[in-house]
């Protein structure tokens, strides 16, 4: 498989930024363009009903660009140019999708709570939702720092492997 164009989905948790730099280390190896994609929903879900999400959504915006120009930063100070960013303003399972899909990208790069199907049936799973519905190959990034249930990871043993 040959890899041209990477999406990072972002939304500023310690897993999307494990995710990144995983799909930071790989757009490096090959070569391959990176755009970090995150998304804003227009509307909160609370208890499976939509609500708006009314002034706050200006602001959440901008918190959200802010965050995306500091990783584009972060990534070019160690080397890594020509990162782009894009904020969407839609669900972020439909933003990254989309994107993908008007793009051509070659691989998704999510990272995962590790929620488990409790939590999926109850909150929704982003990369649960990328995973089966983007047209490309989708790398979900398991962060050690968190086990399943979202509990912290306990630490690897002294000589385990």
């Amino acid at each position: 498989m040959t890899i041209r164009s990477i999406v990072a989905a972002y939304d500023g948790s310690p897993e999307s930024i494990t995710a990144l730099d995983e799909a930071a280390d790989l757009a490096r190896q090959s070569g391959a363009k990176l755009t970090i994609v995150g998304a804003v929903p227009l509307v909160s879900q609370t208890f499976g009903v939509a609500m708006p999400v009314g002034q706050g959504i200006e602001h959440a915006v901008d918190e959200a660009r802010k965050d995306l120009a500091a990783q584009k930063s972060r990534l070019a100070a160690h080397g890594l140019a020509g990162v782009e960013t894009h904020l969407l303003e839609a669900d972020p399972v439909a933003a990254v999708v989309g994107y993908v899909d008007q793009h051509s990208i070659d691989l998704v790069v999510v990272g995962s709570r590790g929620l488990g199907a409790p939590g999926r049936f109850f909150l929704g799973s982003v990369s649960d939702g990328i995973l089966h519905h983007a047209r490309c190959s989708v790398l979900v990034v398991k962060s050690t720092r968190a086990a399943p249930g979202g509990k912290p990871a306990a630490a690897p043993r002294k000589g385990a492997r």
